[in-house]
């Protein structure tokens, strides 16, 4: 990642933008497993992802779009159609976030925090669209609740929580999802131009489908000792989890545009989901619809 020589640059005119195509993996990507082993959802589930770190790195993603925005607004129009590409992916790559930040478990009260908050923030982004059905999805995906005299204890220590061990979570974090500058303009417009593989990701859903149902029937019809059945109840975790993650990534790839396919495969596989679950995958499906949107809108050049 190369930096441009000030961080105040007032045009896209003085970024000195890098030629190199490094690789841009968003958060979905970095934690799908490739043809796992029961004991690979087992370590998946035990150690997901830190939502502090994802949380983190969404927030600079933000934070580069909104300084390329400030500098489009004092560049030449010729130069923003050129580089329009760096919006567009920092905007696909936050939303990946969050929807990762929705559908994985909160291991700590950090964790809590940095979803909560991140839930907040989309919901005020939310307020200026046009489309009443996004706060309330917004907030059941995120699990916002009103704050109570019950509840304000609990959000004030994550908080302290989230204080405390930020700072060592992202410095901890092992995820291979990547961050990004405006001036790696050339690794974001190749990460657009790359359309996943959609066979592949249909593949793995059904290949992770399969385990689920395998794992959930030998809990129901085996005698499996305490030890045993808490393997096999994680593993479960683990394998619906990674279905999810491969549906996700499906819905937000502007190049999909069979929604029906995937209604009926997020049926198959999620039949009964949480109404968290529900409202993630609602906001995954008006997030494809939005990218694809905006892709028509300002093509490449």
């Amino acid at each position: 990642m190369t930096a441009s020589t000030h961080s105040d640059l007032l045009s896209l005119h003085h970024v000195s933008f890098d030629p190199t195509v490094r690789p841009v993996t968003s958060e979905l990507a970095a934690m799908q497993l490739d043809r796992p082993s029961d004991g690979d959802y087992i370590a998946f589930i035990r150690n997901t992802p830190s939502l502090v770190a994802i949380a983190a790195r969404c927030a600079q993603r933000s934070q580069e779009l909104e300084r390329f925005i400030r500098m489009a607004e004092a560049s030449a129009p010729f130069l923003v159609r050129e580089q329009v590409s760096t919006p567009q992916a920092f905007a696909m790559l936050s939303e990946d976030a969050t929807l990762a930040l929705a559908l994985l478990p909160a291991r700590t009260a950090a964790d809590q925090h940095a979803r909560r908050e991140h839930g907040f923030a989309l919901i005020r982004a939310v307020h200026e669209l046009d489309d009443p059905t996004l706060e309330p999805l917004a907030r059941t995906a995120f699990g916002i609740e009103p704050l109570s005299t019950t509840t304000a204890g609990a959000v004030a220590t994550n908080a302290l929580a989230h204080a405390v061990a930020s700072y060592r979570e992202i410095e901890a974090s092992r995820s291979t999802a990547t961050v990004h500058r405006i001036e790696d303009a050339a690794s974001l417009r190749s990460f657009l131009e790359q359309a996943p593989d959609f066979n592949a990701l249909y593949r793995a859903v059904e290949l992770h489908s399969r385990a689920a149902d395998r794992l959930a029937e030998s809990l129901v019809g085996s005698d499996l000792g305490h030890e045993e059945h808490q393997q096999v109840a994680m593993a479960l975790e683990g394998a619906t989890l990674q279905a999810c993650i491969a549906l996700l990534r499906i819905a937000l790839s502007p190049a999909h545009g069979d929604l029906d396919r995937w209604d009926k495969l997020a049926a198959q596989v999620v039949p009964h989901p949480t109404p968290q679950l529900a409202a993630t995958l609602s906001l995954a499906k008006k997030m494809s619809v939005s990218l694809r949107e905006m892709l028509a809108a300002h093509p490449l050049v």
